[in-house]
């Protein structure tokens, strides 16, 4: 029997924020330097982490899925992203899957049970619906948008002390903090407010004060999920297997951006990876790139995973990039990791192959407003 496994995935975890978790440090150790997202959104980064493939279409399939082949008695997911979901193919594997809920009051919800998520005619329906969802959270007292982190925590431990005492188990935990709205518990100002300031930034009508804040409210949503993260590195037996690494990373105002769009940048390609008692150790390869989540993780290539990797890649919205342990390479030049002008023959030539073969991923445009919506993309 083995021992038990974990995969903690967290939405919109810079590279340069993970020092600020301490307790996560503590337990798995430092980044890996040069690992990198395979785009700049959810949707796209978890056909890689679950599929090991490059994106595409939404979602993944049973085939392309790696928790299938996880050595494991019993396997559990708890989701707090609703483009992770039975409905993208992400229960693939699972002996209980849990995802955020639907109301199902809808036309578009009711729609939704029958149509895939590219429909021409989920998309009407959708779109219905979606002047009434825009008005959630003008009226009434803010709240979370998203299943909190210590709840998740608990759903996973408590079913694995019923469903598996004896050990054998994989969990795949993901996390939202600290993906927009910035809203921490132990925020200086009121969840309603920091809601608002985190609105206006992202539309672009942030002041000084708010850009200030801003970031402090990010940062704050990192130290509280290291917070609720301690309980479970505490919990968890000393062998479990875990691998933690980030979808992708967030922009706080550099370019003069916030959040995550299709800006092919180290801020938010380059993410952080970490683990313990993995048969491949992440820090075997120079370079990590999401794809490889599910080879590392098996201990063999899996899809387009790579275990000895020099080159990663990234695709968004008709924009590339390459990048290797040093640069990082797109349409706008090479740089170092720190934003330095550089030069790297080999890693430009890399990009413009990459950039006339890769396939071109699901835009936000062709994904459920509803979907959007609740992950405050609408």
């Amino acid at each position: 029997m083995s021992p038990p496994a974990l995969l903690v995935t967290v939405d919109s975890l810079r590279y340069d924020h993970y020092q600020y978790m301490p307790e996560t440090r503590a337990f798995l150790g430092e980044a890996h330097p040069a690992t990198f997202a395979t785009n700049t959104a959810t949707p796209s980064c978890f056909q890689s982490i679950i599929g090991g493939v490059y994106p595409d279409e939404a979602g993944v399939t049973p085939e392309e899925s790696f928790v299938p082949k996880v050595d494991a008695g019993y396997k559990i997911g708890v989701s707090t992203n609703r483009f992770l979901s039975e409905r993208y193919g992400y229960d693939a594997g699972f002996d209980r899957f849990v995802e955020p809920e639907r109301d199902g009051s809808s036309l578009k919800d009711r729609v939704a049970a029958n149509m895939t998520p590219q429909s021409t005619v989920y998309g009407i329906a959708s779109r219905a619906y979606n002047a009434y969802q825009s008005l959630r959270g003008t009226v009434g007292d803010a709240s979370r948008d998203y299943r909190p982190a210590a709840e998740v925590i608990d759903d996973l431990l408590e079913d694995v002390a019923t469903e598996a005492p004896d050990g054998d188990w994989f969990g795949w935990l993901h996390f939202m903090e600290p993906h927009h709205p910035y809203n921490p518990d132990d925020a200086p100002v009121s969840r309603t407010e920091a809601q608002k300031v985190t609105r206006r930034l992202l539309d672009g009508r942030g002041s000084e004060d708010d850009v200030e804040l801003g970031r402090e409210l990010y940062r704050g949503e990192v130290q509280e999920l290291d917070d609720r993260l301690a309980r479970l590195w505490e919990a968890v037996p000393d062998e479990t297997r875990v691998l933690f690494c980030a979808d992708h990373g967030e922009l706080l105002g550099e370019y003069g951006e916030w959040g995550h769009h299709a800006t092919m940048c180290p801020e938010i390609l380059r993410v952080p990876a970490t683990g313990r008692n993995l048969s491949v150790d992440l820090a075997d390869s120079e370079v990590r790139s999401l794809v490889d989540i599910p080879s590392v993780f098996l201990g063999a290539e899996h899809g387009d995973g790579d275990l000895s990797r020099g080159t990663a890649f990234a695709a968004s919205n008709g924009s590339h990039a390459a990048m290797n342990a040093q640069h990082f390479a797109n349409a706008e030049g090479i740089r170092t990791l720190d934003g330095e002008t550089a030069t790297d023959r080999d890693l430009e030539l890399a990009l413009e192959e990459w950039a006339a073969t890769a396939a071109e991923p699901v835009s936000k445009d062709q994904l459920p407003e509803d979907d959007l919506e609740a992950l405050g993309y609408k």
